[in-house]
């Protein structure tokens, strides 16, 4: 991360950021800071910046020029228009959300200002985001920028000491932090909770989180508006579906729960959301379509509740699956306010969507995941634009050949009782091809290999045709 201040006070910049982790963090490289000088940039002989506002008034008026040209050197040494932050009561609240998103960014520019403000016009010029810390007025812009810069800093990777300590602290999930405690384990009377002594690490995850949740119903009641309590229901046969979705769930909360629509005793369960819960629903593509399991995510019932579709697929195409999912959970009683169409590997090639999701991929499920948390804290609803036919004809699915070894069975049955449609029968192994939707989920679970089958011919299409790499697609 690099970042430039455009300021009168270069100095008070350079030494409130030198110390401590932001000091080592320079150190290092993890971060950059680059204090320009505004005043180097006044055509004045004595460096003035500022003038009396047109119109009267008290005080001065930063002239629009020399921020201007301090701007220009920044935006000609990176090489490219950066994001250019104007730090005043008049912006956006400064938020846990925002700190995640402005810490993807490569190069911010903090645009500090100073007397009465800066000329407008320059402003008009220059900057993509008003921003503010708070609703009170500061002698400058600069003690603003240094709160925005540490707030950042702590989600620059290699910045802190550990991962966790960005991502699972305070004001995640939009949930104040639970109380800390350490050594001596009674001081002054007050002993360290018991559970907290148990070594029991699910009662201690438990424990903090109802704390959290107590304290911010105590302290911080405006923030539980904003909370929302993340569901992934998934169907995914080969899992792959299930990776990719618990990729984007565990951008969207710290403790999201899952419903695995996988297994047939767990479609046949009612469940109900409400306005305060969102929902992931997350399907593979099969032949383009969403699989035809009857039923499919009509056991989950919403009231306006919000929700994210997903269509993972195999580096081919999704063509209708959003649409079609999104039909669904719309007459269940959701508003779909985002899709997601990321590739996972394809069940007929060890070639196609091989590694998916990837880094890259964590990237823009990252971005997602912020518009959608933003959204949510907006309580703005408003239906996605998805792609593809709500309602196309069924496709008819020419599986690859299927085989049964039945001198390497063990007659375990772990193929029939895992399979998503009951496809098996139990007792004589064989497969009802009217049932089967080829999602080869029984030659994945079986512990012997007894099944297999021949997908060589798919596999040569699609290695012949769909090997340029498809990127992840979003839709708000």
């Amino acid at each position: 991360m690099n970042y430039h201040v455009l300021t009168l006070f270069p100095e008070m910049i350079e030494q409130g950021l030198g110390t401590s982790i932001l000091g080592r963090a320079q150190k290092s490289g993890r971060i950059t800071l680059d204090a320009v000088n505004i005043r180097d940039y006044s055509e004045d002989k004595h460096m003035r910046v500022d003038d009396y506002p047109y119109g009267g008034g008290a005080g001065m008026v930063m002239q629009a020029e020399p921020v201007y040209r301090a701007y220009q050197a920044v935006e000609q040494k990176i090489g490219h228009k950066p994001r250019v932050i104007y730090l005043t009561p008049q912006g956006r609240l400064f938020d846990q959300t925002m700190v995640e998103e402005l810490a993807m960014e490569e190069d911010l520019v903090f645009l500090c200002g100073h007397y009465e403000g800066i000329d407008e016009r320059v402003l008009e010029e220059v900057v993509t985001d008003y921003v503010s810390i708070g609703d009170y007025v500061l002698t400058g812009g600069e003690l603003a920028a240094m709160v925005m810069i540490d707030a950042i800093s702590r989600f620059v990777p290699g910045v802190l000491g550990s991962e966790e300590s960005a991502q699972f602290e305070s004001l995640q999930d939009n949930l104040l932090e639970y109380p800390h405690y350490s050594r001596p384990e009674i001081w002054r009377g007050r002993a360290v909770p018991e559970v907290l002594l148990s070594g029991d690490h699910k009662k201690i995850e438990a424990w903090r989180r109802e704390q959290s949740v107590a304290r911010t119903k105590e302290r911080r009641p405006d923030l539980m508006e904003k909370q929302y309590t993340v569901t992934a229901a998934y169907f995914s046969p080969t899992e792959g579906t299930k990776r990719a979705a618990e990729m984007l769930a565990g951008e969207l909360s710290q403790t999201p729960k899952y419903i695995e629509l996988t297994r047939r005793r767990i479609r046949r369960q009612h469940v109900k959301f409400g306005s305060h819960d969102l929902l992931i629903a997350a399907a593979p593509v099969y032949g383009g379509q969403l699989p035809g399991v009857e039923g499919l995510f009509e056991n989950l019932h919403g009231e306006n509740t919000p929700c994210i579709v997903m269509a993972a697929y195999g580096n081919r195409h999704y063509d209708d699956t959003l649409a079609q999912m999104a039909k669904i959970l719309t007459q269940q009683g959701f508003i779909c306010i985002g899709g997601i169409a990321p590739i996972i590997p394809h069940i007929y090639s060890d070639k196609l969507g091989t590694g998916r999701p990837d880094g890259e991929d964590a990237k823009i499920f990252r971005q997602f995941a912020l518009k959608i948390r933003r959204r949510l804290e907006d309580h703005d609803f408003t239906p996605a634009e998805l792609p593809g036919n709500p309602s196309p004809e069924p496709k008819p699915m020419k599986g690859a050949p299927k085989f049964w070894d039945g001198t390497k069975c063990t007659h375990c049955q772990t193929c029939a009782l895992k399979c998503p449609v009951g496809a098996i029968d139990a007792d004589t192994m064989q497969i009802r091809e009217d049932l089967c939707i080829h999602c080869m989920r029984c030659a994945k679970v079986c512990p012997a290999e007894a099944r297999s089958y021949d997908a060589s011919q798919v596999k040569a299409y699609l290695e012949g045709n769909y090997m340029a790499r498809r990127e992840v697609e979003c839709f708000l």
